[in-house]
């Protein structure tokens, strides 16, 4: 697994040992091997990425970007983009960790790199349902507002 964690914001610290470890055990629970970049940013940083690549002029709390570069079949390679400032709201608000809900982000990122998809009711609940599973393994226990 080649990792880089990138981060551009200073609104909550990022322990990145944590987001290493989350991330590299759920890819082995998958069986996939990755090549990742983790950028942890701002609202106004995160609305700028989403208007520029995906046309939305809004924030939002994850963005993920599959790159197609991998001749490997079970090696997946892409980019997530997480607000944590999104995080520290939503935290507030649904009265759970920031921790958690950036891992939620994370899992969230990582799962539609994964092949998983939301667009559908069927699919977003599947999706959300491997969520839970994967948080709870690692203690997180977040609501999924979805």
């Amino acid at each position: 697994m080649k990792l880089n964690i990138i981060n551009l914001q200073k609104l909550h610290f990022i322990d990145k040992n944590r987001v290493k470890k989350l991330i590299s055990s759920i890819l082995k629970i998958e069986k996939k091997n990755a090549e990742l970049n983790l950028v942890f940013t701002d609202n106004k940083k995160i609305k700028k990425i989403n208007k520029t690549f995906l046309g939305h002029n809004f924030v939002t709390d994850v963005i993920s970007f599959a790159y197609n570069n991998s001749s490997l079949e079970n090696n997946i390679s892409g980019e997530i983009i997480i607000s944590v400032e999104m995080a520290v709201k939503l935290a507030q608000k649904l009265k759970c960790t920031i921790e958690g809900e950036i891992a939620l982000y994370l899992v969230h990122g990582l799962l539609h790199l994964l092949g998983y998809n939301d667009k559908l009711k069927r699919d977003a609940r599947k999706m959300h349902q491997r969520e839970k599973e994967l948080l709870s393994m690692y203690g997180y226990d977040v609501s999924i507002p979805y």
